[in-house]
């Protein structure tokens, strides 16, 4: 049960950290890590401090054995051994059985036992700096202690040199108060420091979250406030500002799209309804069959316009995947042609046409070529041109018709909505509008790119006319093969 309630704290514990603000979790993670920095340096400089007052000891107290031993060496050892200025330190030499031979300390008397352990720990008698707590020696208390073995008259002796601990231990016991307290106060410093730099630094953010925040989708011509400094926050400004003018172009277009929709479907039913409002006021069994001929052109018309603009829409949709399947575009082609000429009686010449593999959806892009012919011949006045080939790394699909041709300002804006060239404003030559602008929308899809152009004249081997060029992706470079 006990586990299970720590598993669901631990769990809460990212979500807790979600809930903070960025001005908290910055604050929160800088004062971590100070403090963490903090504790490090202060245990670093304490042991540090400590291994070099250790040090110091350690060395005084060697140099003392080795001042004693050179006086047994020469046979000059003193009962009493000269202090080197304080009780703190103690120096004895001690034979085999712990009595004192000689000693610093007055209250130690030749003969006595050693107030030193006996027998000594092994690390010591090993030549080795040792702390040895509460002692009896000197002032009493923790010394750092050094022995060295010596012979004294022939006989076998230890000479013991100890430091007092008692000034180190001390001098550490302030020092650490003093970290206690200094650290934890440097902390909140910073993180009071860290707190007011956030939230002075992200002042600038919570005004483009407000602005933001007010445009709604009726007012995305509006733009947010950029901030002075031309820094990181300057920066997002500018995106977001660039992000509101696509949207607010974005927005545009769509509701331009809407208003030609409806004014587009609008002229067919109203002819529609006029017609039927005719024919039940005043039947004419003469009449009514041409009237009902005319109704289904227009019903026909008023389809075509629906389905090229369910077509639009599946194209303009980001969110649909299309097959990745290869296509032979030439049959594709060819096939289109055959129904072209079913249809009209312009001369549609298709011997340019050769092989060429694209990746791509076959319907999409049928109704490509489909769209691209009816373009042309809805212009031709005699004939069409197909020519289709391999152009490096691309597909190339040309369609020129012997018409008008298209001037140098409208190329641009053909594959646009409700695009008519002004010699074809009536919707029975210049269709729908929408015919071109699918062309485009599917090409992009595929990675491809639509454009206009003069075709050249007849006495350079074309017509004359407008000349439509599609390029796709070829579909072995494609795959990189």
């Amino acid at each position: 049960m006990r586990r299970w309630s720590l598993d669901a704290r631990a769990g809460r514990l990212p979500q807790l950290s979600r809930t903070l603000t960025l001005r908290k979790r910055v604050s929160l993670w800088a004062t971590s890590i100070v403090a963490t920095a903090m504790i490090v340096a202060s245990l670093g400089l304490l042991f540090g401090l400590r291994n070099s007052m250790w040090s110091n000891l350690d060395g005084t107290a060697a140099q003392r054995v080795t001042d004693v031993a050179s006086l047994v060496q020469h046979h000059q050892l003193p009962t009493r051994i000269p202090s080197n200025g304080g009780d703190a330190d103690v120096v004895e030499v001690m034979d085999s059985t712990g009595r004192v031979l000689a000693s610093s300390d007055d209250d130690i008397q030749p003969g006595m036992p050693s107030r030193f352990p006996h027998p000594l720990p092994a690390v010591v008698t090993a030549g080795h700096a040792t702390t040895l707590p509460s002692l009896t020696i000197g002032d009493r208390g923790d010394f750092r202690v050094v022995a060295r073995p010596a012979r004294v008259d022939g006989r076998p002796a230890t000479i013991v040199a100890a430091a007092s601990l008692r000034q180190a231990e001390s001098a550490l016991s302030t020092l650490a108060t003093a970290l206690a307290i200094g650290a934890p106060a440097l902390t909140l410093l910073v993180a009071w420091t860290v707190s007011r730099t956030a939230g002075r630094t992200l002042r600038p953010v919570e005004t483009l979250r407000r602005q933001a925040t007010d445009i709604g989708a009726t007012d995305l011509n509006r733009r947010l406030d950029l901030p002075p400094v031309r820094d990181e926050v300057h920066a997002l400004a500018v995106t977001l500002n660039e992000m509101l003018a696509r949207l607010d172009e974005a927005s545009a277009a769509q509701r331009r799209f809407v208003a030609d929709a409806a004014h587009e479907l609008r002229s067919p039913l109203t002819a529609i309804r006029a017609q039927l409002e005719v024919v039940a006021a005043y039947p004419d069994p003469r009449r009514d069959p041409l009237v009902a001929a005319e109704l289904l052109e227009d019903a026909l018309r008023l389809n075509d316009l629906v389905e090229d603009l369910l077509a639009l829409a599946r194209s303009e949709n980001p969110a649909s995947r299309r097959p990745d399947t290869v296509v032979d575009l030439d049959e594709v082609v060819l096939a289109e042609v055959q129904r072209q000429r079913r249809l009209t009686s312009t001369c549609i010449d298709a011997r340019q046409v050769s092989a060429g593999r694209v990746r791509g959806e076959q319907d999409a892009l049928r109704r490509v070529v489909r769209n691209l012919l009816d373009n042309a011949r809805r212009h031709a006045v005699d004939q069409v041109q197909v020519a289709l080939g391999v152009r490096g790394d691309l597909v190339e699909l040309t369609v020129s018709d012997d018409g008008s041709g298209i001037p140098a300002a409208y190329r641009a804006h053909v594959f646009e909505r409700f695009t008519r060239l002004d010699e074809a404003r009536s919707r029975e030559a210049g269709g729908s509008g929408l015919g071109l602008a699918i062309v485009g929308k599917v090409v992009s899809a595929h990675g491809g790119a639509a454009s206009a152009e003069e075709d050249p004249p007849p006495a350079k081997g074309g017509l004359g006319g407008a000349r439509l060029v599609v390029h796709l992706p070829l579909a072995h470079a494609r795959d990189g093969t």
